[in-house]
């Protein structure tokens, strides 16, 4: 694993569309399995557009570039700190909560200054 870091427009910009997708009704749309095993994957985008087609554009985000690779580094780390405690350490109980799940982890990254 390298020490590549997303930018915090990055981490803004994923944290807005998944804020949004939450609006849109798609709260219950990602689990908190689908959403570890696509951050396992180094998949997270792939899946979301998949998951939820219309609802996110990483376009700006090529798999590969920095941007791709240092969010999906960054936020896995925070999220293999965090798994089975979610509860505890977020507030999180519902396990079909997924996208809000996501954002905690987002939030964590700014939080950590795991960022440039």
């Amino acid at each position: 694993m390298s020490d590549i870091k997303p930018s915090i427009s990055t981490l803004s910009f994923v944290g807005f569309y998944v804020n949004s997708a939450i609006a849109n009704g798609h709260l219950e749309s990602v689990s908190f399995d689908e959403l570890y095993t696509a951050l396992e994957q180094g998949q997270l985008f792939k899946f979301l557009d998949s998951k939820l087609p219309g609802e996110f554009d990483f376009s700006l985000f090529k798999a590969g570039s920095d941007q791709y690779i240092g969010f999906h580094q960054v936020i896995n780390s925070i999220a293999g700190g965090l798994q089975g405690r979610e509860r505890k350490k977020l507030g999180l109980s519902n396990s079909n909560h997924g996208l809000s799940l996501l954002l905690a982890f987002i939030l964590e990254a700014l939080q950590h200054h795991d960022w440039v």
